[in-house]
C-alpha cells in the first residue's frame, strides 16, 4: 500500500526528497531536448525521464543486476566501468546519480566518451550532498572543480555546469531525508527503506514543512555555499578515447544493431 501511496506522491512536496527530484528533473527538462538520436542511459534504473527526451529515437538502458530499482526497464546490465559497446555506438548519453555508485568515475566517463560519437553530447548529474544509500556501492561525492576535471580529463568538453539548488534546499533535503529515513522508515543491510506504517503520518507532513520552508527561504534568502548537486551537459571530445578495459570477445556490433530498448519489445507483444 505504502508504496503505491509514495508512487502517487513523488512529484509533491509529501515526498521527503521532492526537492532533490524537482531540481534534477527540472536540469533534465531544460537540457534533455538537446538529447537526440540513439541514446545510451546509464544506470537507467527505471527511465525516469524518458518523457524528457523529445528527440531521442532510440532509448537504451543499461544497469547493474543489482539495482534497487528494478530490472524490468533496463534493456542489458553491464557495469559503467566496462560498457559493451563497440566506439562511437550513441548519438547521446544520460547518466543521472550514478557516478557517486562506481568506485572509479573516470573510468566510467571514459567509458560513457569512448561509446558516444564524437560530437555526442552527455546529460549527466552527479550529488554533492547525499546520505549513504544503496549501500555498500555508495563511494563518493562531487565538489564542481572535481567534476570538471574529471569531464576535462576523460574525453568531455564542459557546455554548461550548474549547481542543483542553494544552500537553504540543500540543508532542507538533508533535514527531510533524515527526519523519513530516521524516523519514518525502516532501513535493510542495502539501505533500501520501507514506511513505517503509523510513524509516517506524522513523519511525512514534517518533511513536507521542513521542504516547503527550505524552498520559501532559497527564494527569500539565495545562497550558494553549499547546494544537492551539480547538473552538467558536455560534449564529447573529437579524437580517440582509448578503453580502458579489456572486454571479453564478442560480436557486440551485431548485438548493438540487433538490440531493441525494453519498451519497443513491451509493445510488440
Amino acid at each position: 500500500m505504502w508504496t503505491s501511496i509514495k508512487k502517487l506522491l513523488d512529484d509533491t512536496y509529501l515526498h521527503p526528497r521532492h526537492i532533490s527530484r524537482r531540481e534534477i528533473a527540472n536540469f533534465v527538462r531544460a537540457e534533455g531536448p538537446r538529447l537526440k538520436g540513439r541514446l545510451l542511459d546509464v544506470g537507467c534504473g527505471k527511465k525516469p525521464y524518458g518523457r524528457l527526451l523529445p528527440n531521442v529515437q532510440q532509448h537504451f538502458g543499461s544497469d547493474m543486476p543489482s539495482t534497487m530499482h528494478g530490472l524490468e526497464h533496463a534493456d542489458l546490465f553491464a557495469s559503467a566501468l566496462a560498457l559493451p559497446f563497440p566506439d562511437h555506438t550513441f548519438d547521446s548519453v544520460l547518466c543521472t546519480e550514478v557516478l557517486e555508485h562506481t568506485p572509479d568515475p573516470a573510468t566510467g566517463l571514459r567509458e560513457m566518451a569512448r561509446v558516444a560519437k564524437p560530437d555526442a553530447l552527455l546529460l549527466l548529474t552527479v550529488p554533492a550532498s547525499e546520505q549513504l544509500h544503496e549501500k555498500p556501492y555508495d563511494y563518493c561525492r562531487f565538489t564542481c572543480y572535481w567534476l570538471e576535471y574529471l569531464l576535462d580529463e576523460t574525453g568531455w568538453e564542459i557546455l554548461r555546469l550548474r549547481p542543483r539548488g542553494g544552500a537553504w534546499l540543500e540543508m532542507g533535503y538533508r533535514f527531510s531525508s533524515f527526519l523519513y529515513t530516521a524516523l519514518g522508515a525502516t532501513s535493510d543491510p542495502h539501505g533500501k527503506l520501507t514506511p513505517r506504517t503509523l510513524a509516517s503520518w506524522f513523519v511525512v507532513p514534517a518533511c513536507t514543512c521542513v521542504q516547503l520552508l527550505a524552498a520559501l527561504l532559497d527564494k527569500l534568502w539565495p545562497s550558494n555555499v553549499s547546494t544537492m548537486g551539480y547538473g552538467a551537459i558536455a560534449r564529447r571530445k573529437l579524437g580517440v578515447v582509448s578503453r580502458p578495459h579489456s572486454l571479453p570477445g564478442s560480436d557486440l556490433d551485431t548485438a548493438i544493431v540487433e538490440l531493441e530498448p525494453c519498451e519497443q519489445r513491451a509493445g510488440d507483444d
